[in-house]
């Protein structure tokens, strides 16, 4: 690329493969920027007038607009933490993700066959459907990033990359890439 060569190597580990550098750092993100693949924003993080109840306070998500039945894809590998209904979310799943970070998606209109609490998900994997259920004024996705249980921008938060091989995993890698 430009003159510069880059490398990347397959390395499977746990049943899973990725590509990594031959520093056994992972080339792919952690997260993935948006769950949906094709959508528009049709209300933003940040303070806004509620929909619903009129008045104005913060949106710690961003809602994207798309058809009912629209798949909502993990945006990274994670455990369930929740999957059912809850308040104004109405349909909701909760993901934990390595270190601090989970992710929320409300409003779902139904739930990926088989979703259940303590359910391994893989970045990508359908978890529900766009849906309108609780507060919600239209069919849409509520998304959030939460690090440490607090909700921040998941458009303008510095993503992580996926964690590295293991000190155990690295022995096996060298003997592969060397």
């Amino acid at each position: 690329n430009n003159g510069k060569t880059l490398q990347a190597f397959y390395f499977e580990h746990e049943g899973r493969g990725g590509y990594y550098g031959a520093d056994g750092k992972s080339l792919k993100k952690a997260f993935l920027r948006a769950p949906l693949e094709f959508s528009r924003i049709s209300s933003a993080f940040g303070m806004r007038t509620h929909p619903i109840l009129l008045d104005r306070r913060a949106h710690k998500g961003i809602d994207y607009a798309a058809p009912t039945g629209t798949k909502v894809r993990a945006v990274g590998d994670g455990v369930v933490e929740f999957v059912g209904k809850r308040g104004g979310y109405g349909n909701l799943v909760l993901l934990r993700h390595h270190g601090p970070y989970s992710t929320a998606y409300g409003h779902l209109n139904g739930f990926a066959s088989g979703l259940k609490k303590g359910s391994r998900v893989s970045q990508g994997d359908t978890i529900g459907f766009v849906g309108a259920t609780g507060w919600a004024t239209g069919p849409h996705l509520h998304y959030e990033f939460r690090v440490n249980h607090q909700q921040v921008n998941p458009l303008s938060v510095t993503l992580p990359t996926a964690p590295p091989l293991s000190t155990a995993q690295m022995p096996h890698f060298r003997t592969l890439v060397h």
